[in-house]
């Protein structure tokens, strides 16, 4: 008896689990992204880019295993198609669609960097800037679906990781403020 609530339990719990680190993950990648590509480093810190290719794998393996587990969940019965394709699940449709969404965004856009070299670099990088909405569909994902979104543990967790990324996030998405220009003492005078 002991055994069969164990096994149901595990499905789920390693959903839960791979969904808490895919979020985490995530979080910390796109802030340390953020990080390289702005002002705030570049050329004065560490080389980070092993860090965030880390990160960005630990993410995708995470986001495979969070839906893949789902699979032996005994509570929801998901099929294939439920965990990977929009709108096909019953459960909470609008939060998991959400999920799915952010969920491939965030594989295809963490593996693109592996083809750089094909889609060219400035494509690349173009095509890159959209990992931040793919982060921002699975903060709403986990915090709209996740069983652990409402618990106190969780919120601080992802407050942690999350605020400093959402920071970092709005400062690049700013308008730039360029220094005023000093005007020439002769140009005033005429």
């Amino acid at each position: 008896m002991l055994a069969a609530a164990v096994n149901d339990h595990l499905f789920w719990i390693t959903s839960r689990a791979a969904g808490t680190l895919a979020l985490l993950f995530s979080s910390v990648a796109v802030g340390v992204g953020l990080s390289m590509g702005g002002k705030l480093i570049k050329g004065r810190g560490p080389d980070l880019r092993t860090v965030h290719e880390a990160l960005s794998m630990a993410t995708i393996v995470a986001i495979v295993v969070h839906a893949v587990a789902l699979l032996g969940d005994t509570f929801m019965h998901p099929s294939l198609a439920d965990i990977t394709i929009p709108f096909v699940s019953s459960y909470m449709t609008a939060w998991t669609t959400i999920g799915i969404v952010g969920g491939w965004m965030m594989i295809i856009l963490g593996l693109s960097f592996y083809a750089r070299a094909r889609i060219g670099q400035q494509r690349w990088r173009k095509l890159h800037r959209f990992t931040a909405l793919a982060w921002i569909l699975g903060l709403a994902h986990s915090l709209g679906e996740g069983t652990d979104a409402g618990k106190l543990w969780f919120l601080v967790a992802t407050g942690i990781v999350a605020v400093p990324a959402a920071v970092l996030l709005v400062i690049r998405m700013s308008p730039r403020r360029h220094a005023p220009r000093a005007v020439a003492p002769e140009a005033v005078a005429r």
